[in-house]
């Protein structure tokens, strides 16, 4: 009897082990396209600078990509998408899902993000705004733009595979400061900063973190590795013709060199009053270069050596939250009626892989604001919170309430006030505790 009750326990065991191994297994594809329009047949203006206006751009630098990362998990799967834009217009996600439909991505489980190159395509985005700033909005492009990004995803789940996922940050103090410096340091056209910046102001708050995300396969090769890091992509100025992904792409192409076969993807945190540092050279191009290289030189030794992680469960959670308060954006009250048709409903996210959590916002939010989401995250059991800024739409900017008082630039296009970060926060808390229970 002593043999058969261990035996007994011995199978409940084996069944135990073998049920949490195939909830346990991770599987991931990634893949990238390239989304560069043909400036020579079209004309195409950026959504970058109101100084460039609509003038259509003449040429390209350097190719704007579109990077799909595909985590599964049993049945549930999530699509984490990254582009070499300004922005995630409304229209252009839509498109994007619509080409998805039938294969497993939706709404709720797609998290797709901007790098906020200021050189990149736009007339991507269908409200008289932005079109009378930039240029009008262009159907066909937008369409063309949604088939390239489609492609690489449904690329990405063709290619699932077992994989890990590693992780790792480090500190990397002087890639970036802060332009809202109390003494008036930057240059907002010039995109420079004057020897008065002082790090050692308290005003002056900057996110140095770097974060890396390392999608492995069995083996321990890469697929994919995600570099989370906030600052602007405006090291080119209004002054550039050319399409570039600016300094997001010159990292990205730099890492891919050092891990050939692998999709860098890049996601921008909480960079609403972060600038990089730019170099002591009057060459934009040279300075984006440089720049691009050295957040790559940072990452490097993060990517070499992160660490396992646990990756499940793999879970998403979407909201839509509708703030009703009076809208202003550049300085001007907007009515209402009119926002809601260009803007319905604000979309909240959080994308869940185990040990890690993206804190998805439409928003451009200013560092002290992404610090305490992370912060919070942490606190809830995520060691490794990611803020994926201007993600799944464009909602301008975020302010603490006391930055709000202050005014300026990101002050005056936070279109719901000094409300708005408490309620931003607050939902994506909850979305995290959510996550936490799957």
């Amino acid at each position: 009897m002593k043999t058969i009750r261990t035996l007994a326990s011995l199978g409940l065991a084996l069944t135990l082990i073998f049920a949490f191994t195939a909830r346990a297994e991770l599987l991931a594809g990634a893949a990238k396209a390239d989304i560069t329009p043909n400036v020579q047949e079209h004309k195409i203006p950026s959504s970058g600078y109101g100084a460039r206006g609509r003038q259509p751009m003449q040429g390209v630098h350097d190719p704007v990509m579109a990077k799909a990362l595909v985590l599964k998990s049993g049945d549930f799967s999530v699509a984490i998408v990254t582009l070499d834009l300004i922005g995630v217009s409304r229209e252009l996600r839509r498109a994007v899902l619509e080409r998805l439909q039938g294969a497993g991505i939706n709404d709720q489980n797609l998290l797709i993000t901007a790098s906020h190159t200021h050189s990149g395509p736009g007339a991507m985005e269908k409200n008289f705004i932005a079109g009378l700033v930039f240029g009008g909005y262009q159907k066909w492009l937008t369409e063309w733009t949604a088939d390239q990004i489609a492609g690489a995803v449904k690329e990405a789940q063709s290619g699932l595979k077992p994989a890990k996922l590693k992780a790792a940050s480090g500190l990397a103090p002087g890639l970036t400061k802060n332009r809202r410096d109390p003494a008036k340091s930057y240059n907002y056209d010039t995109r420079r900063f004057n020897n008065a910046y002082d790090p050692r102001n308290p005003a002056n708050v900057t996110d140095d973190e770097i974060i890396v995300l390392r999608v492995d396969d069995a083996s321990d090769q890469p697929l994919a590795i995600l570099v989370s890091f906030a600052t602007h992509g405006t090291v080119l100025g209004a002054d550039n013709m050319l399409i570039s992904a600016d300094w997001p792409g010159a990292m990205q192409r730099e890492l891919e060199a050092a891990f050939p076969g692998a999709v860098v993807l890049y996601m921008n945190g909480a960079q609403g009053d972060q600038a990089p540092a730019m170099p002591d050279n009057p060459d934009d191009l040279a300075c984006m270069e440089i720049i691009g290289k050295n957040v790559a030189q940072a990452a490097l030794p993060l990517a070499q050596n992160a660490l396992p992680i646990p990756a499940e469960p793999v879970a998403a959670v979407l909201v839509r939250r509708e703030i009703d308060v009076p809208v202003r954006a550049m300085g001007v009250h907007i009515p209402k009626l009119l926002f809601k048709r260009w803007y319905p409903s604000m979309p909240l996210a959080g994308v869940r892989a185990g040990d890690v959590i993206f804190l998805a916002v439409p928003l451009e939010m200013i560092s002290e604001i992404g610090l305490t989401m992370k912060q919070g995250a942490k606190g809830i059991g995520y060691p490794v919170p990611i803020i994926a800024g201007l993600a799944n739409g464009l909602f301008l900017y975020l302010t603490t309430p006391d930055e709000y008082d202050e005014g300026g630039y990101e002050a005056g296009n936070t279109v719901y006030g000094k409300i708005e970060a408490g309620l931003v926060i607050g939902e994506e808390m909850m979305i995290a505790r959510k996550l936490r229970k799957q």
